[in-house]
């Protein structure tokens, strides 16, 4: 959904300027359904995966219109579409320059192989959202995440670091995280 600055607003003190940061939920899917996490809380099917077309044309307008910082996420995770996420990276990194792309993920599905296609389209930062210190809490906190899962995610995280030392690129890679108590 694209939120609109309606009549009153307007009325009330004009048109606000853009806001130097924005993200972009590329996808509704996610394949954890973690504890802390809003999309847990979501009814139904998720929406489809965002229209690269109507993509383009928000995010033309967003940096016509002085937004500097753009995320390729929000709730969904977004390695659940990896072909657009490269594609929309590519897109704001290469062709609308922005100076800050950016983009925070759980890990699970983040291989080796799409970071770096992700390092090369131009992504500057790459955030892991990684809150458990072991399989047991993995578990718990994810809603059920398998060790298959758990696993993965820590292969991820360590291939990324190779890639981007590999192919010298200056992608920030760092990790945020919630300190768990199960009281």
């Amino acid at each position: 959904a694209v939120t609109k600055i309606g009549e009153v607003r307007i009325a009330m003190g004009g048109i606000q300027p853009a806001p130097k940061s924005v993200k972009i939920e590329l996808t509704a899917r996610c394949n954890l359904r973690c504890k802390y996490c809003a999309v847990r809380t979501r009814r139904g099917r998720p929406a489809p995966d965002m229209d690269f077309e109507f993509f383009r044309r928000i995010t033309t307008d967003m940096r016509m219109n002085g937004v500097e910082e753009i995320g390729l996420f929000y709730l969904g995770e977004s390695f659940m579409a990896p072909d657009l996420l490269v594609k929309a990276c590519r897109w704001v990194s290469k062709e609308l320059k922005f100076p800050w792309v950016f983009l925070t993920s759980n890990a699970v599905n983040a291989t080796e192989h799409i970071v770096e296609d992700l390092m090369t389209a131009g992504l500057h930062s790459l955030k892991w959202s990684v809150n458990s210190c072991n399989l047991e809490q993995f578990t718990e906190m994810s809603g059920g995440g398998t060790e298959q899962q758990w696993l993965a995610q820590q292969k991820n995280i360590k291939d990324a670091w190779h890639a981007r030392n590999r192919g010298n690129y200056d992608t920030i890679l760092s990790a945020s995280s919630i300190r768990y108590d199960p009281d």
